[in-house]
């Protein structure tokens, strides 16, 4: 099950694609650095997958454009998502912290962008220190395993809630042209247009999906 949002996040990344090849003019990175002022976009996960309400607190979730100077090395230039999510310390993976693929199955956080090619990003973030990103190019057809990319991913517990933040390199999100080898990403052109973001804990049966944006004209009968 893959529901999307569409959302006026196409707005925060056409402002911030500029910003996604190397610069080297004085006055550009001032530029993105005045772009760290934008307010971002905030959301609230309350239903489930289907529509209903959640029987515990809502998930918060900000995204906002990022700029950082780094010296010796390119430029950060990343799209930030902070959230605030209830924290209910499911089994975590065996894996040590770090790229895990299989991360739906335990507690989890799960953002994904698309274009109107049926391109998109997975993200997915476990609360203690587990990753996964992957891009797909059309439904369930994954064009990686996600072992290539790096996330910077940070995590910590606030009383019984999940609070952390991940940044998302611009290069990673659905662009109008791209393509890939084996060890480098090419992407010259963002352009998001939808968006969605679950939020999945507990085990078997009782396992809840909490969707951004739910699923309610009867496409799907069960999560997935």
């Amino acid at each position: 099950m893959i529901a999307f949002r569409r959302t006026h996040i196409l707005l925060l990344l056409e402002l911030a694609i500029m910003w996604n090849m190397v610069q080297t003019d004085h006055d550009d990175i001032e530029k993105a650095e005045a772009m760290n002022s934008m307010a971002g976009l905030k959301y609230t996960i309350d239903h489930t997958w289907d529509g209903l309400p959640l029987a515990h607190e809502a998930i918060k979730i900000d995204l906002k454009w990022h700029f950082e100077r780094l010296v010796g090395r390119p430029h950060k230039r990343v799209v930030k998502i902070s959230f605030d999510a209830p924290f209910f310390d499911d089994p975590e993976p065996m894996d040590s912290p770090g790229i895990t693929p299989g991360l739906w199955d335990f507690e989890v956080l799960e953002f994904f962008f698309a274009n109107d090619r049926g391109q998109y990003l997975e993200v997915e973030i476990g609360p203690h220190g587990h990753w996964l990103c992957l891009l797909f190019d059309g439904v369930r057809h994954p064009i990686n395993n996600g072992e290539e990319l790096e996330l910077e991913v940070r995590n910590k517990w606030v009383g019984n809630r999940w609070v952390g933040e991940v940044e998302i390199p611009l290069a990673y999100f659905p662009a109008s042209k791209f393509f890939f080898s084996k060890n480098l990403i090419y992407n010259f052109s963002t352009e998001v247009s939808k968006f969605n973001a679950y939020h999945i804990h507990g085990n078997d049966t009782e396992r809840v999906h909490a969707a951004l944006s739910p699923v309610t004209d009867g496409t799907y009968s069960v999560s997935d």
